[in-house]
C-alpha cells in the first residue's frame, strides 16, 4: 500500500511485518496471518442485569488494572427458540490484574432488583457504548475516560467521566450521519495529532458481491473513517479502503485501534457477518437444531446469520490490508457457537505470560453461546506481535527492504525457525551492495527478542541510509526492535 512516504525514512523502535511496506524486492516470501489458541473461559454473562446478549466486549490497560467494559443484555427464550422476555442497556465494568483472572466490583452506581452491589455504570435503552481513555494532552481532566453511545441512525453522544467508572451524559452528539448500530470506535493518535473514529453505516450491495440471493436486504453494513483534532470539529474521509477488487464483506464491528507495541500501524479484527437464510437446511444441521428453527421462525436472520472475525491493518487509517480468510473460525461444532453474535473478538487486548515459556504473548477475548445461553468470554492467545510474518517455505527466499536509516546501535529479531530452517540479516549501502562486518550468519531457534551479532559496529551506519537483505528458510519474520544500547551522547567516548 502508498501512504505516500518519502523514499528513505528512519525505523521506528518496533517494526512489524505485517504487511509489505518495506519490501522492494522479495523473492518467495509471502505475508501469512497467524491463527490464535483457545485458551480458558475468563468470564461468564451470568448476572441477573447481564445474560446470552451480553457483548461488545472492550479492553485497555490503565496503570496496573486492565479495565472490561461491556453491555450486559438478555434474551430469554425457550428451548424451542421462542422469546419469553428480555432486557437491553446495562453498561458494565469488570478488571483483571493480569488479563486471566476478572472480577466485577461492587461499584454501589445503579440500583437494579432494589441494590446496588453489582457492577452497572449505567442503564439506558441503547445498542452500545464505547468506552476509551482519552490520551490527549490537551484533554480536560474531568473528561479523559469517554464513552461513545451510538443508536440506530440518530448518531454517537458523548458519555465523559475523571476516573472511568463515574460517567456523565453531556448532552453533545459526536456525529450524526451514520446508523451506529454496532461498537463504534475512536482514540488519540500522537503521531497524527488528531483523533481516529470508525464506525458502522451501509451502502447498497452490490451485484459482483453474491447478488441478491445471497443478501436478501440489499445492502452491506461497513467501516467509515472520520478524523478531529478538537473531538468537536469532524473531518469524514468516507469509507476505509481495501483495494480495487476487494470482496465487499459485511462489517459488524470494526475493532480498530493503535497497535501498542508499534503505534505506526493500525489494527483491527472486525466481525463478519455472514446470511445463511439461503442455506437453512444447512443451519439447521447444526447444533442447537430446535433453538435455531424457533429463531428462524420468529427472527429470520437471528437464527440464519452466521458471524466469524476477521484480521486487517493499515499504515495510514484509512487503506487496510485486510485477509480475505477467516483469523478466527467459528471452529468445531458444539453447542453455543455458529452463530449470529458467536465469534466476536473483544476491542482491545492484554500482555499475559505464555503458560510455557514464560515470554510474552497477547491474550485477546472472543464471545461464546451468544443467545443460547448467558453469553461466555474466552481468552484466545497469539506470538507477541504475531499476528502476521514474513513467511519463507524451506527453499531459500529473499527480501531487500527499501532504503531506510536505522537510528539504532542493536537490532533484535522476533522469528522461529524449524530446525534445518534460518534467518539471515545482511546490511547493504544505499546501491545495495553488501557492507563488510554486517553479516548475521544463521540464525536459527524460536525467540521474541534475539540479538543480531554483526562483526562491524552497527552504530557507524546508524544514521545513514542502508538496506537490509533477509535471507529465509523454513521461517517466520514477525517483527524487529531497533534500540539503542549505548546513548548517542555517549557514543564515541572511552
Amino acid at each position: 500500500m502508498d501512504n505516500g512516504k518519502e523514499k528513505t525514512e528512519r525505523l521506528h523502535f518496533r517494526e512489524v511485518f505485517w504487511d509489505e511496506a518495506l519490501m522492494e524486492e522479495q523473492r518467495g516470501v509471502r505475508v501469512k496471518m497467524h491463527e490464535p489458541r483457545a485458551e480458558e473461559i475468563v468470564l461468564v454473562c451470568d448476572r441477573p442485569w447481564e445474560g446470552c446478549t451480553s457483548g461488545y466486549f472492550q479492553i485497555f490497560r490503565d496503570g496496573p488494572l486492565y479495565r472490561l467494559y461491556y453491555r450486559g443484555a438478555d434474551d430469554l427464550r425457550d428451548s424451542d427458540g421462542h422469546r419469553i422476555s428480555g432486557s437491553l442497556g446495562h453498561f458494565c465494568y469488570a478488571e483483571s490484574t493480569d488479563g486471566v483472572r476478572f472480577t466485577r466490583p461492587s461499584l454501589g452506581i445503579t440500583a437494579f432488583g432494589g441494590s446496588r452491589d453489582n457492577n452497572i455504570l449505567f442503564e439506558r435503552e441503547m445498542d452500545n457504548i464505547f468506552i476509551f481513555r482519552d490520551d490527549n494532552p490537551a484533554c480536560p481532566p474531568g473528561e479523559r475516560y469517554k464513552g461513545l453511545c451510538g443508536e440506530y441512525r440518530k448518531g454517537l453522544m458523548l458519555y465523559t467521566s475523571p476516573d472511568g467508572i463515574h460517567f456523565s451524559e453531556t448532552g453533545r452528539t459526536v456525529i450524526e450521519k451514520g446508523h451506529f448500530d454496532s461498537l463504534n470506535t475512536c482514540f488519540w493518535n500522537p503521531l497524527k495529532g488528531k483523533y481516529d473514529l470508525y464506525y458502522r453505516s451501509f451502502h447498497p450491495v452490490r451485484q459482483a458481491d453474491g447478488g441478491p440471493e445471497r443478501n436478501v436486504e440489499g445492502i452491506v453494513r461497513d467501516i467509515q473513517h472520520a478524523v478531529s483534532e478538537d473531538f468537536v470539529h469532524w473531518t469524514e474521509e468516507g469509507l476505509i479502503r481495501y483495494g480495487p477488487d476487494a470482496p465487499d464483506f459485511q462489517m459488524y464491528t470494526n475493532n480498530i485501534m493503535l497497535y501498542p507495541r508499534a503505534p505506526q500501524i493500525y489494527v483491527g479484527w472486525p466481525a463478519r457477518y455472514i446470511e445463511r437464510r439461503m442455506d437453512a437446511d444447512s443451519v439447521l444441521a447444526l447444533p442447537d437444531g430446535p433453538m435455531r428453527r424457533g429463531l428462524i421462525e420468529e427472527e429470520g436472520r437471528g437464527g440464519t446469520a452466521m458471524t466469524d472475525t476477521m484480521l486487517m491493518c493499515s499504515r495510514d487509517g484509512l487503506h487496510f490490508r485486510r485477509e480475505e480468510e477467516s483469523f478466527l473460525r467459528p471452529g468445531l461444532e458444539r453447542s453455543g457457537i455458529w452463530t449470529y453474535g458467536s465469534t466476536y473478538m473483544s476491542y482491545g487486548f492484554a500482555e499475559t505470560p505464555n503458560s510455557l515459556s514464560g515470554d510474552g504473548e497477547i491474550s485477546l477475548y472472543v464471545t461464546e453461546n451468544y443467545r443460547y445461553s448467558p453469553t461466555a468470554l474466552r481468552r484466545w492467545t497469539i506470538r507477541q506481535d504475531g499476528f502476521w510474518s514474513w513467511h519463507s517455505p524451506w527453499r531459500e527466499s529473499r527480501v531487500l527492504t527499501r532504503p531506510v536509516i536505522l537510528g539504532a546501535d542493536e537490532l533484535s529479531l522476533n522469528f522461529s525457525t524449524s530446525a534445518q530452517g534460518y534467518v539471515r540479516l545482511r546490511i547493504c549501502g544505499e546501491n545495495g551492495t553488501l557492507l563488510e562486518g554486517y553479516d548475521s550468519g544463521y540464525l536459527f531457534g524460536d525467540s521474541l527478542a534475539r540479538a543480531v551479532p554483526f562483526g562491524g559496529d552497527l552504530a557507524a551506519v546508524a544514521d545513514r541510509p542502508v538496506r537490509l537483505e533477509f535471507l529465509m528458510s523454513d521461517a517466520d519474520l514477525y517483527a524487529m526492535t531497533c534500540r539503542d544500547r549505548i546513548p548517542k551522547h555517549l557514543r564515541g567516548l572511552d
